[in-house]
């Protein structure tokens, strides 16, 4: 249900009082299409379909992440549920910003530059989505590999 922002917390009981009242703060409820969306995601064959899609991301993160590795990408966690490699660049630039631009204007590869997440030492990081097949992330790897000339 990527989009609806609908969850749940599992919070220790001391702090369930607050939260429900933070929790009215942010929203009251969640829309109809939402709460129905979110029946029909339990339904058998949803589930299904979810745990296939998620055999095809971990299948596609298996690929990208020692492929980027292998160019001078260093990634310090794997993802278990995003579909996206936050790496760490700076063995391969000085700046992740000007890396992201240089990369989208002469591989056509897109990749997004730290400073869109945080502060922390956002200039050695970029991140790459893995939202498409594994055969255009091959071209990808194989464009990257040619650029920084591995």
């Amino acid at each position: 249900m990527t989009g609806w922002r609908l969850g749940w917390m599992v919070i220790p009981e001391a702090y369930v009082r607050d939260v429900e009242k933070l929790a009215q703060n942010l929203t009251l409820c969640p829309s109809t299409p939402a709460q129905y969306g979110a029946l029909a995601a339990f339904e058998p064959e949803t589930i299904a379909l979810l745990e296939s899609r998620r055999a095809e991301f971990r299948r596609r993160r298996d690929f990208l992440a020692p492929a980027l590795e292998g160019i001078g990408f260093r990634i310090t966690a794997r993802p278990e549920g995003a579909f996206y490699l936050y790496c760490d660049s700076s063995a391969l630039a000085e700046d992740s910003f000007t890396l992201a631009k240089d990369l989208l204007e002469k591989t056509g590869v897109a990749a997004t530059p730290g400073l869109d997440f945080g502060s922390n030492e956002p200039e050695k990081h970029i991140r790459f989505a893995y939202t498409t097949g594994v055969d255009r992330l091959a071209e990808a790897v194989e464009r990257l590999s040619r650029y920084f000339g591995r």
